[in-house]
């Protein structure tokens, strides 16, 4: 029987512009959508996160599939531990640059 504090990995996507832009060890604002099979399936958070490139190296952490704007998915996942939670709903002008949206609100 598995112990109640084991907790279920999740699986995350995420889409950027160029890889470059996930930076390793450091807080970092990404817009996440829930892969795990449920009902919440698909669900979009706003989140301050850390990453690293070994998705076995962060103990507690969950997978995240990265893709370019594009849609082409980069060959291996990253390891993801999700700091904090940003605000549903940023401040910005519709239909403008939502990674723009995304730091702001991460700098508050």
């Amino acid at each position: 029987m598995a112990s109640k504090s084991a907790r279920a990995t999740r699986t995350w996507e995420t889409f950027v512009r160029r890889p470059e832009q996930l930076h390793e060890g450091v807080e970092i604002p990404l817009v996440l959508l829930d892969l795990t099979p449920g009902p919440r399936k698909y669900a979009v958070r706003h989140v301050m996160a850390i990453l690293d490139r070994r998705p076995d190296a962060v103990p507690d952490g969950d997978i995240l599939w990265v893709r370019s704007s594009v849609g082409v998915r980069l060959p291996s996942p990253y390891a993801i531990r999700i700091v904090r939670e940003l605000p549903a709903e940023l401040p910005g002008v519709p239909y403008h640059d939502v990674f723009d949206a995304l730091r702001r609100a991460a700098s508050r």
